[in-house]
């Protein structure tokens, strides 16, 4: 939710790295989620990691009203990803409003074994999911509810 400290730390990032993979993708992220539509779609084409900058595309395109490209980059996406991209589909049929075929992916990337699965709970392009009612039982049905998740105890020794 901290997305004005997302993009500059995404650039402090690029300045260090400018090959850095992601990290234009993460800067595209939240700029979405902010309504910055151009400037995302320009970060998510200067994404050298092929999968993010497709994840990406297939986003801004949706943003910007642009649904055949969105769709063509969506496409690309599965057909040289999909076993092992799962949950980033998941993000970008989230983000594109299409909740159930959304589901439908939450099933697959489990079933590949996607490891993109652990993060769910805290991705802010799934946020079209959390009102849904199968939300809260995908999430018991991996062990990442909120009442699961609290229920973990932690032992912290601080330094002396």
């Amino acid at each position: 939710g901290h997305l004005d400290k997302t993009i500059a730390s995404g650039r402090t990032t690029l300045k260090l790295d400018p090959e850095s993979r992601r990290t234009h993708y993460d800067i595209g992220a939240a700029m979405l989620l902010k309504g910055d539509y151009k400037d995302a779609l320009a970060k998510m084409q200067a994404e050298p990691e092929e999968g993010w900058r497709l994840t990406g595309l297939a986003m801004a395109y949706h943003a910007l009203g642009e649904p055949e490209k969105s769709d063509a980059a969506l496409a690309e996406l599965i057909a040289k990803l999909e076993t092992s991209w799962a949950s980033t589909i998941v993000r970008v049929l989230a983000f594109r409003g299409e909740i159930d075929l959304a589901f439908e992916w939450l099933d697959k990337a489990v079933a590949y074994r996607d490891s993109g699965v652990a993060t769910f709970p805290i991705v802010p392009l799934l946020a079209n999911l959390h009102d849904d009612p199968r939300w809260l039982p995908f999430l018991e049905s991996i062990g990442r509810s909120p009442t699961q998740l609290a229920a973990i105890e932690f032992e912290v020794e601080l330094p002396q």
